[in-house]
């Protein structure tokens, strides 16, 4: 534990890194080639994989060299004078527009599961939920939906 909070400590002071590295790797392998067989396949496998932490550690603390790119900061608008706008906002007309405006759709009724019936009997009884959505104008989703409803 000592060993890789050394090596944390190393890579983000950017000091001794080399040596923390060289030190982790170090003690990963040791410990797993004191722990198993020499001989064993497994073990250098393993002894190479306990290798990756603190060199991928390493590798994602490194300081970035490239430059962060340079952003235009968009044009401010001139301040608009005080006496252009208007005196009271907003003007009482403003939401006379909206007071007798329908909405902008009506509200769809599904068709009953009846009508849905017939139709698919109009399609020669073996209906898709893609056809339906194109008979009743809707999503295929909806089609399905209304599809299941036969069941």
């Amino acid at each position: 534990m000592a060993i890789d909070l050394y090596l944390v400590w190393a890579v983000r002071v950017r000091r001794d890194v080399a040596l923390a590295v060289l030190v982790s790797v170090a003690a990963n392998v040791a410990g797993v080639l004191t722990a198993e067989s020499l001989v064993s396949v497994d073990t250098w496998v393993s002894a190479g994989l306990h290798a990756v932490f603190p060199l991928t550690l390493w590798r994602m603390h490194r300081p970035v060299t490239a430059e962060a790119p340079v952003v235009a900061e968009p044009a401010k608008a001139p301040p608009v004078p005080a006496e252009s706008l208007p005196a009271r906002w907003p003007d009482a007309d403003l939401w006379a527009d909206f007071e007798d405006s329908a909405p902008d759709t009506e509200p769809v009724t599904p068709p009953s599961a009846e009508d849905v019936r017939t139709v698919v009997a109009e399609l020669g009884g073996q209906a898709t939920g893609a056809q339906l959505a194109r008979h009743y104008g809707v999503s295929d989703r909806t089609g399905r939906r209304y599809l299941a409803m036969t069941a």
